[in-house]
């Protein structure tokens, strides 16, 4: 009997306590929700190629299949203007060059010949396309193209579905959009140019993205162009293209060497949605990065709402989730004085997931002070799941900075 009345108001207390524990559950996982935790700050960890006028988008890929991140990149005005650094995670040894010089070029990098390591493809701003075949062990097998303009920006996609990566370049003055069908060996044959015919005698470059824009399963094309706005082209699977410049972003807003574009879903409708800074509607208003938000059907809708705090917008822009908190976020470089000498800084857009944006105005990034920046990548260099940011700046003063989170 006494055993039972002791069962008894064991689980009378049990049953009394759960109620405490599940609020203390409660009020502590909303103490520690991500939502109410600092948000992380960046200082400067590593500067490479000081004194150095880097150009175009450099890319983080794993050459030597050793596990970490490597980076290459291209400067102006140096021979040879291709680096390449092993990473091991802490910081980057520079590689001693083994490929033929063709000015600073756009790169792009994917796996061309099927060996399951990243190959990189490089369009010369001097009209030269070199394609370098990694060998898996750090070195390349070279091919070279030589073609009339000169490039901005390129892009690997398999556009046709033939299991092949296909090249798309962006010319400089007169090419427009070139699309070459690859062999999956490293040669490339021209099968397109766009628009078609050209809609004048020049067409300056600046941006270019590959990505199922419309959501039907066939890669799309995005430029922009200097003073011509921006071309939308719609891919059929077949490397057969539609489009025409778009009409919801005026294309005096182009009228800007420093264009820069990006692709992603910032409002998790599962539609990709545009990026886009260096667009300028004059030093008197307020610039900075342009977000336009995809229905899927060919509809966009401007969403820009916290990120015109810029005076001068710079090309430099990645989209990332910098905090962790499952939106995307902008990292966009530009002035803020409209006093360029007093220099350039980075500045974070933090996204709330619907497509709104603020600006964290605590997070360790310069806003001025910094030379011209010319591109943005996210990148993990360390392997802890937390992206670093490595921007690159041009004009004399340029470097390649990483930025880390404290």
């Amino acid at each position: 009997m006494g055993s039972l009345v002791l069962a008894y108001m064991f689980d009378v207390a049990r049953r009394s306590l759960w109620p405490l524990i599940i609020l203390w559950l409660v009020i502590g996982c909303a103490g520690h929700s991500p939502s109410t935790q600092p948000l992380p700050r960046f200082t400067r960890s590593l500067t490479l190629g000081p004194n150095t006028e880097w150009r175009f988008n450099p890319l983080v890929i794993d050459v030597n299949g050793d596990g970490w991140l490597d980076l290459a990149a291209t400067a102006r005005l140096v021979a040879p203007p291709l680096h390449l650094w092993w990473g091991d995670g802490t910081t980057f040894t520079p590689v001693t060059p083994t490929w033929t010089n063709i000015g600073y070029a756009a790169l792009a990098t994917g796996d061309i010949n099927h060996d399951g390591y990243p190959d990189i493809a490089a369009a010369s701003h001097f009209g030269r396309v070199q394609t370098l075949l990694s060998d898996e062990r750090g070195g390349f097998t070279e091919t070279l193209m030589r073609r009339e303009d000169g490039y901005v920006a390129a892009q690997l996609a398999d556009l046709n579905g033939d299991g092949k990566l296909d090249l798309v370049l962006l010319g400089f003055e007169k090419a427009g959009i070139e699309i070459y069908l690859g062999d999956g060996v490293g040669h490339w044959r021209l099968h397109t140019t766009l628009p078609q015919p050209p809609s004048r005698r020049t067409m300056p470059g600046r941006a270019l993205i590959v990505g199922d824009v419309n959501h039907d399963g066939h890669l799309d094309m995005v430029a922009a162009f200097n003073r011509l706005g921006l071309y939308i082209y719609y891919g059929d699977g077949r490397v057969g293209f539609t489009g025409s410049p778009v009409d919801f972003i005026p294309p005096q807003a182009f009228d800007s060497l420093n264009i820069s574009l990006a692709l992603g879903d910032v409002n998790h409708d599962s539609h990709p949605d545009i990026v886009i800074n260096g667009t300028s509607f004059g030093q008197e208003v307020p610039n900075g990065p342009d977000v336009y938000l995809g229905d899927g059907r060919g509809g966009w809708t401007a969403s820009s709402m916290g990120l015109k705090v810029l005076k001068v917008a710079a090309p430099g822009l990645s989209l990332g989730d910098l905090d962790q908190d499952g939106h995307l976020d902008i990292i966009a470089g530009g002035n803020v004085t409209s006093e360029l000498r007093l220099g350039y800084g980075l500045f974070w857009f933090r996204g709330d997931g619907k497509g709104g944006w603020h600006l964290v105005q605590e997070s360790g990034l310069p806003t001025q002070g910094l030379p011209f920046p010319d591109s943005v990548v996210l990148a993990d260099l360390d392997r802890d799941e937390v992206p670093e940011i490595i921007s690159l700046h041009g004009r004399a003063d340029g470097s390649i900075i990483i930025w880390k989170r404290r």
